[in-house]
């Protein structure tokens, strides 16, 4: 596994998807940054976690390790040692996570910077109360489990493209909620109904990416659900890796 790793950590470091994301982070940033100079303001629920141009980033990026190893001998060679295919599928799950947390971090950072340069283009230092302990940690899940997506689609396309890769993700989730709108029947809601559009919310890893607000006595920010925050990511990322090992133990490289 010490090997796995190792190799998957260098290969990252080669892979200019990798770069390229890094690239987009800071040029979000600096696109944020020049939107507050032009009047852009920002509220109670802004959050560095709900830009949606960053979760876009680290699916790609994550995409571009599974398009990386598909592009190069990296898959065959990893997968011809011993227990090489689960130790690929775990060390590129944690490859992918230290990815993200690296690009989240970077994101943090030149956020924090820009609004040095800039008055109020900072978004953590705009919304505090998206800053809580407990937010952050349910952000940092979420973006997990959107890169283990990206990464585990990879797998299942087998696509080069880490862009193709994302887009399809990006289309999946589009499809899904276009059907779960023209499923809500019009009129009154049953009970069952209610009951199955609440389950299938409380299944969506997406509550790092909600906020919120309640405004009695006055605007706050509404807690969030712990149950949906840590427990379904955590579920989530053990799923997909789950996946991993089931479609690398059947698949020929």
């Amino acid at each position: 596994m010490a090997n796995q790793l190792r190799a998957a950590f260098y290969l990252l470091g080669r892979n200019y998807r990798t770069w390229v994301a890094l690239a987009l982070v800071a040029l979000d940033r600096v696109n944020i940054a020049w939107g507050v100079t032009r009047g852009v303001t920002y509220g109670l629920q802004d959050s560095l976690f709900r830009d949606k141009t960053l979760i876009a980033i680290v699916l790609f990026a994550a995409a571009g390790v599974a398009a990386f190893d598909q592009r190069g001998g990296a898959l065959r060679a990893a997968c011809g040692a011993e227990k090489g295919r689960t130790g690929y599928v775990v060390s590129r799950f944690v490859t992918v996570a230290v990815a993200t947390l690296g690009l989240l971090a970077a994101a943090a950072v030149l956020d924090v910077i820009a609004g040095l340069v800039v008055p109020g283009a900072s978004v953590i230092a705009a919304s505090p109360a998206m800053c809580a302990p407990d937010r952050v940690l349910a952000g940092v899940l979420t973006y997990l489990v959107i890169a283990g997506v990206g990464f585990a689609a990879g797998l299942v396309t087998r696509s080069q493209s880490a862009i193709a890769t994302a887009g399809i993700v990006v289309v999946a989730y589009v499809v899904f909620s276009v059907l779960m709108l023209a499923a809500l029947p019009q009129g009154a809601v049953t009970q069952a109904e209610a009951a199955l559009y609440e389950l299938v919310g409380f299944a969506l890893p997406l509550e790092g990416l909600t906020a919120d607000v309640m405004f009695a006595p006055y605007a706050a920010l509404m807690p969030i659900d712990s149950l949906r925050a840590f427990v379904v990511p955590l579920a989530w990322l053990a799923a997909l890796l789950a996946l991993g090992n089931a479609l690398m133990a059947r698949r020929a490289v």
